[in-house]
């Protein structure tokens, strides 16, 4: 493997000592970073004295050093966060942590606006297709897991402010449905297209100079908020000054991002090549017809934390598609749901960060819009090299994909079989470049096909599935899928020599959401309880931001204890309450008539957009 030092030569403190960087891996990148703000490292807003948290002996003085601690640096933030993990090597679960960082450390947005599912809503709506069939629907859905946090394959891993009980974010997007080209069946994006990725980003793809890939940090390219509108020009210029502030803002991220025909630079083999992507109303270079421009869609989100101590959130993001015109326009909508909870766990060894799903945490359920539910399982995490100063992402865990229902009026084919998915990620080597290789299988999965298996997937109480490709016999492969999660997966169907792509990550730009301006939000929403904070934070006022998130955080440990004193139990806003006894929880959350309504809301709504 080359040695090649990465292609940016403008480098962070994590890379200065090792070739070993903060590279984050997909699914376990993404709960990595969403454990970090979710442990409560960041603030305790909302426990009361006899919650499941457990404030540490020595992390007092931990937070006080760090109030004067140079956290505006990299070298001053990493080693802020060693201090606090030092400290935390006999925690069976992070999550138990209470210390509240100052506001230097974090980006300037909320938790529960920064983690949705939803980077790219033309390929979740692309999920509503009509006249798919089963492996149509299984490929189409490995295309959005894939591309659901492109984020992390183009910005730095973020640390956004712990969600406050009861705080809640609302947002859509309007956006065309993800074409697939008619002959080679490859997906043709058309909007939010980066024609000229970052050399980073290249080189994680490998499509570097000599076709390697290498740990950039991604830590000469902005932050993931920075093409976020802050809420002061939000409130200076209203909705249509925040709708061009937020415009100016993508574009000097994501340069040269375009809605048109966009050529792609890509390096194979030694070999450079120009992939085109169609727009909605030209063709492709390679002789296909023009896309189908007539099916939109709005896609809304809604996400609340519906608990602080564990850190849970409740979510839902549903598509609806229609036809603009032609025999379809009168139709009625052609709905996609996707609901979970997020909740993690993590424990620090003294070598590294191990992330997995908390017990509330049962997957992602995805609705498609002929009535199949599919489950989708994460992965288990790992975060190395802190000791090093060069963290990086590994995982050590597959993702699976299983049928829980199918189609209305289908019926299963023969003795229960239906195509389920296993997504691998290749274990990182520690003497070698990470690679960012990714393998899978589609197969025919019948129930209990892995019943003497202790590591089996379990669905529903005692149905016990695969979870290694190795463990899926030859005869019920229907296809293979291989490349690099933050480059091209190729998809190769089972007694055919040629393969298709079945997503390239490398072109594609964070899609931005429509959000209520500030003015038209409820103060429990997240863009209205941090205000304060991210305004100071965008003023470079340290001081007033660390104040401002202090006072947040003790009103909301003010409320809990006000609840304690008069035996009350806080009730969400927008989803029905959990059972108590977690065994008996699903893992699917349940909207309010409160939380129907704000969907509604939203599919009305006529909001400008903000990143």
């Amino acid at each position: 493997m080359s040695s090649t030092p990465p292609v940016s030569t403008k480098r962070s403190f994590f890379s200065r000592n090792s070739s070993r960087s903060a590279t984050p891996q997909p699914d376990q990148a993404a709960q990595l970073a969403k454990q970090l703000d979710a442990t409560s490292l960041d603030g305790d807003a909302g426990a009361a004295a006899d919650d499941e948290s457990t404030p540490l002996e020595g992390l007092d003085d931990v937070a006080a050093e760090l109030q004067g601690t140079d956290t505006d640096s990299e070298s001053g933030k990493f080693r802020a966060l060693l201090g606090i993990l030092k400290k935390t090597i006999s925690v069976k679960d992070l999550s138990s942590v209470r210390i509240s960082l100052p506001a230097t450390m974090m980006e300037p947005i909320g938790n529960l606006e920064h983690w949705t599912y939803i980077d790219r809503p033309d390929y979740f709506a692309a999920l509503a297709d009509e006249g798919m069939d089963e492996l149509d629907k299984m490929l189409a859905i490995l295309r959005w897991l894939f591309t659901k946090e492109v984020k992390f394959v183009r910005h730095p891993i973020a640390k956004p402010f712990n969600s406050v009980l009861g705080e809640s974010f609302h947002c859509y997007y309007d956006t065309p449905v993800l074409e697939l080209h008619p002959k080679k069946k490859h997906p043709l994006p058309a909007i939010h297209v980066d024609e000229d990725p970052h050399p980073e980003i290249i080189t994680c793809a490998g499509r570097g100079s000599n076709n390697t890939t290498s740990a950039a940090p991604l830590k000469s390219l902005p932050s993931i908020t920075s093409i976020y509108n802050s809420s002061a020009t939000d409130k200076k210029n209203g909705a249509s000054g925040s709708a061009a502030a937020a415009a100016a803002a993508i574009a000097s991220t994501s340069r040269n991002v375009a809605s048109s025909a966009s050529s792609t630079r890509s390096n194979v083999s030694g070999r450079s090549t120009a992939s085109t992507v169609a727009s909605s109303s030209a063709s492709t270079s390679s002789g296909g017809p023009a896309r189908d421009s007539r099916r939109n869609a709005r896609v809304v989100i809604i996400n609340e934390q519906t608990s602080h101590h564990p850190p849970i959130s409740h979510f839902v993001a549903e598509a609806r598609v229609t036809a603009t015109d032609g025999p379809d326009k009168d139709k009625e909508p052609r709905i996609v749901r996707l609901r979970g909870v997020d909740q993690l766990s993590a424990k620090f060894t003294g070598a590294n960060v191990r992330v997995v799903p908390g017990t509330h945490n049962k997957g992602l359920f995805l609705e498609l819009a002929d009535g199949e539910e599919y489950r989708i399982t994460h992965p288990t995490a790992a975060v190395a090299g802190l000791l090093r100063a060069s963290p990086y992402a590994t995982i050590t865990d597959s993702t699976t994909i299983t049928c829980l229902r199918p189609a209305r009026g289908e019926e299963d084919q023969g003795n229960g079989k239906r195509l389920r998915a296993i997504v691998q990620y290749i274990e990182e080597s520690w003497i070698t470049r990470p690679r960012f290789l990714v393998e899978g299988v589609v197969y025919e999965s019948s129930p209990n096909e892995a019943a003497s298996d202790p590591e089996a997937d379990v669905i529903d109480g005692s149905d016990k599935r695969f979870t290694k490709i190795k463990q899926v016999p030859k005869d019920r492969v229907v296809g293979t899928f291989e490349g690099n999660w933050r480059g091209e997966i190729k998809w190769t169907k089972k007694g055919e020599s040629t393969s298709t792509t079945l997503v390239d990550l490398l072109p594609l730009a964070v899609v931005p959401k429509a959000v209520a301006p500030l003015d038209s939000q409820a103060p429990h929403e997240t863009r209205k309880v941090w205000e304060p904070v991210v305004n100071a934070l965008h003023r470079k006022d340290y001081s007033t931001a660390s104040k401002e998130k202090q006072r947040i955080e003790q009103e909301q440990r003010d409320l809990a204890e006000e609840r304690k004193k008069n035996g009350e139990v806080y009730r969400p806003r927008f989803f029905e309450p959990e059972p108590e006894d977690v065994a008996q929880w699903d893992g699917r959350p349940v909207l309010s008539e409160a939380g129907k309504a704000a969907l509604e809301r939203d599919f009305k709504a006529d909001y400008p957009v903000y990143s």
